[in-house]
């Protein structure tokens, strides 16, 4: 009997341990699958995000490119106001089954509408100016007096229909600067949208939607879609897409819960081979720290100060520069660097320094045009391009930014430095950019010379 029961307190005892053992496995397993599933919706996001910024991308690139076009109008009426050379003209510049129309409205009234469309609803006679749907953009592109984006309205006509309204100047006899009125490219939405790709997030079985701030109404438009409702819970990536005055936004939804997914279940069933699972989750570290080194090379933006990087700068300004030789404009290189800012570092370390960094280029951001390009360039250098401007106007452009940074102290809880920075200018003659960076930076180092704190333009006969 006693043993009988010294045995039966043996099998206990390896009935408990089996059953320690079991639950051990099954709590490790049950962590490395749950980290192994975060890792791939992790990488699933960011995979999603790339799709995201790839067609915000192409959508932003087509329609600033497309809606320039309205500045070859403008340039019409400022060389003809008359028109007279304009049957000429128009078919050049509506050389794309993606442009619906040009228009012309003198005075806010729309007088030309080239091709005429039965469905526009912009047809001769409309005001711009008066009470109705997209006006309030034609509004703001005469007092801000640059290319506005509109649309898409709620109205029938204008449901496919997105348009630039550029505001047009011209010289008269009596007036300088007089507004003419306004120059108009209208858009197909639908081709814009075909020209996106959006239908890439059908063939990852994700709802999408397109949509911005309706500025009549206040309320939220959508655009664009591809579903009957996006699930509350569901996980969506969302991302901005700015265009001129405009911000639209694409929101992407997986609609997915991890069960649905019969790899997710095969690797439920397959999780107490531990050997297998260290190795997913190793390989899905390493491929989720690679999609992390990727975003990190896209950005655009310094981490810093929030503004372009030199690569994204670089990269951008070439189109501008085209531009202006395009229509025959000035640009300007224009960089600066914060005098002595190393002694800053020095005295007060590398915290205020970033915050100097960080307060300058909040100083010079709010001081310059909006369709300046700003950037970082390295350092504690900056590059301002401009364009549309003549010699007096950027040198007063630069001597105002240079007295935002000088002009107050920078405070930091017990400390109070002050501030200044040099500027140089080059005039971008024959639009060589490396050229105008070279000159920049020579005239830069000769405000250093000339006791800092100023502003040099760069002339040849100086050097």
């Amino acid at each position: 009997m006693a043993e009988n029961q010294k045995s039966g307190r043996k099998n206990k005892t390896l009935s408990i341990k089996a059953l320690a053992s079991a639950l051990v496995s099954i709590v490790f397993c049950a962590f490395l699958i749950s980290a192994t599933i975060v890792n791939r919706v992790h990488i699933e996001k960011l995979r999603l995000e790339q799709q995201i910024y790839e067609r915000v991308h192409r959508l932003s690139e087509e329609i600033t490119r497309l809606l320039y076009k309205a500045d070859v109008l403008a340039a019409i009426v400022m060389q003809d106001t008359a028109m007279d050379s304009f049957d000429i003209i128009a078919p050049s510049i509506v050389d794309e089954p993606i442009i619906k129309n040009v228009i012309f409205a003198p005075d806010g009234i729309v007088a030309i509408v080239y091709p005429h469309a039965d469905d526009s609803d912009k047809a001769p006679g409309w005001n711009y100016f008066a009470e109705g749907a997209g006006n309030r953009e034609a509004v703001a592109a005469r007092d801000l007096g640059q290319l506005v984006l509109g649309g898409p309205s709620d109205t029938v006509q204008g449901r496919d229909t997105i348009f630039g309204s550029l505001p047009v100047f011209i010289e008269t006899e009596k007036e300088s600067n007089k507004f003419w009125g306004i120059v108009s490219v209208e858009l197909k939405l639908p081709l814009l949208l075909d020209h996106a790709e959006l239908e890439i997030f059908d063939t990852y079985g994700y709802a999408y939607e397109l949509w911005r701030i309706n500025p009549d109404t206040n309320e939220k438009q959508v655009i664009a879609h591809n579903y009957n409702r996006i699930m509350p819970n569901s996980r969506y990536a969302e991302k901005a897409v700015q265009i001129f005055n405009a911000q639209w936004y694409l929101k992407v939804s997986t609609n997915d819960a991890w069960y649905r997914h019969k790899d997710n279940i095969a690797l439920v069933i397959a999780g107490f081979l531990i050997s297998l699972l260290v190795f997913l989750v190793m390989q899905n570290n390493y491929a989720l720290k690679n999609m992390y080194v990727a975003f990190e090379t896209m950005a655009i933006t310094d981490s810093l100060t929030g503004i372009y990087n030199r690569r994204h700068f670089l990269s951008i300004v070439h189109t501008h520069i085209e531009r202006a030789r395009h229509n025959n404009e000035n640009c300007y290189l224009i960089m600066f660097d914060i005098d002595k800012f190393k002694d800053i570092n020095d005295t007060y370390g590398h915290q205020i320094g970033d915050k100097v960094l960080m307060d300058v280029t909040t100083r010079v951001k709010t001081g310059i045009r909006p369709y300046d390009l700003f950037a970082r360039y390295g350092g504690e250098e900056f590059l301002i391009f401009s364009s549309k401007v003549e010699k007096k106007g950027i040198c007063e452009i630069a001597e105002r930014l240079r007295l935002r940074v000088c002009d107050s102290k920078f405070e930091y809880d017990n400390v109070s430095i002050n501030v200044s920075a040099s500027f140089g200018i080059a005039h971008m003659r024959d639009y060589n950019l490396d050229k105008a960076i070279k000159q920049s930076d020579d005239a830069m180092y000769m405000a250093k010379r000339n006791g800092r704190n100023c502003v040099v333009y760069y002339s040849e006969s100086e050097t």
